[in-house]
């Protein structure tokens, strides 16, 4: 009893402290500049609050909020540094104050964690094709565009490992054991399988893919590869954020979450840090303790459908329900 009533204290010490891990892209902006004025400087603050905006919104839209006005009224108030760097001002935000401004005037949140998306993109150009990978043409494109969203890429090695899982043609053809196959290897959460045929006008085919299941999926034109590759970026970011962002405001009720096997002070943390940071997720209080299996009680601001997208998210958290039981049930297992 002794052991285990240490064991709980620092439990709870550690828990007490809510700790988000933000992404890095997400608060960091660059925006090139002709000069050091301060006139140029602010017009490219400016810029680069509304970027940052569109990215902790999910959407472009917000923009056209009358949030994005007043927030751009008190621009000092959320830039932390900012430095000049080749012609560049690089200006880092305090994205935890403007999530919170956003959910304040219950404008769309998406925060972190977010889903990793593996991207098998195939550009079709004259040949049979090639893969997109960090050696490719494209993917200083395919960088830009997803750091403008926020959108977390994971592009493949496209090494003999993936050239020996998968075919150019299997992206083509839509052969999804294939390509999960070859995605094992990757950490994501999602996987997006496209092709870009260029041309005038340049057209990408793309998917959405959570496991077996199609989230979503489109066919896309565009006057160039560039603008084709920005519009895909455009066309991904906005599904998730349709499914991950969560409007602000009071929470209408208490979600009680159950989850076992949460066997160590590490795994206590990683599960109360990762709902803490959920979009929506208000607060987070420890109802109760039974051996390896705890309540957690969630405030969340969403639909139940957001919450059990957003806890998908995590690899650890897999639903368990208790088959005697019926109806829909909040009963997770902790897995490592």
């Amino acid at each position: 009893m002794r052991g285990n009533g240490k064991q709980w204290l620092a439990a709870v010490l550690m828990l007490l402290g809510v700790q988000m891990a933000m992404a890095g892209t997400l608060d960091t902006v660059e925006i090139a500049v002709e000069d050091r004025t301060p006139e140029v400087q602010q017009q490219a603050l400016s810029e680069a609050l509304n970027q940052v905006l569109v990215r902790l919104s999910g959407k472009a839209s917000v923009l056209e909020l009358p949030v994005a006005e007043e927030a751009a009224q008190q621009l000092d108030r959320w830039v932390i540094r900012r430095d000049y760097r080749d012609g560049m001002l690089v200006a880092r935000f305090d994205i935890r104050s403007l999530m919170d401004f956003l959910s304040s005037r219950r404008a769309p949140v998406w925060g972190v964690p977010r889903p990793r998306v593996l991207v098998w993109l195939v550009d079709q150009g004259t040949g049979k094709g090639s893969m997109v990978n960090p050696q490719h043409p494209d993917f200083l494109m395919l960088e830009r565009e997803a750091d403008r969203r926020g959108l977390d890429l994971v592009l493949p090695e496209w090494d003999g490992q993936d050239r020996g899982a998968l075919a150019v043609a299997d992206i083509r053809g839509r052969f999804d054991n294939q390509i999960l196959d070859a995605s094992a290897r990757y950490p994501h959460e999602m996987v997006l399988a496209a092709v870009l045929y260029s041309g005038s006008p340049a057209t990408v085919s793309w998917r959405v893919l959570q496991g077996r299941k199609t989230l979503d999926d489109g066919r896309l034109k565009a006057e160039s590869t560039e603008q084709a590759i920005g519009d895909l970026v455009d066309a991904v970011t906005d599904q998730l954020a349709d499914r991950f962002a969560v409007a602000g405001g009071a929470a209408d009720q208490r979600t009680l979450l159950t989850v076992d096997a949460v066997g160590s002070l590490g795994d206590w943390k990683s599960l109360r840090d990762f709902l803490a940071g959920l979009s929506g997720v208000q607060a987070v209080s420890l109802v109760q303790v039974s051996g390896d299996s705890l309540i957690y009680g969630l405030d969340f601001s969403g639909s139940d459908a957001q919450l059990r997208d957003l806890l998908s998210l995590s690899s650890s958290l897999t639903p368990c329900p208790d088959e005697a039981v019926a109806g829909p049930q909040w009963h997770y297992c902790w897995r490592r």
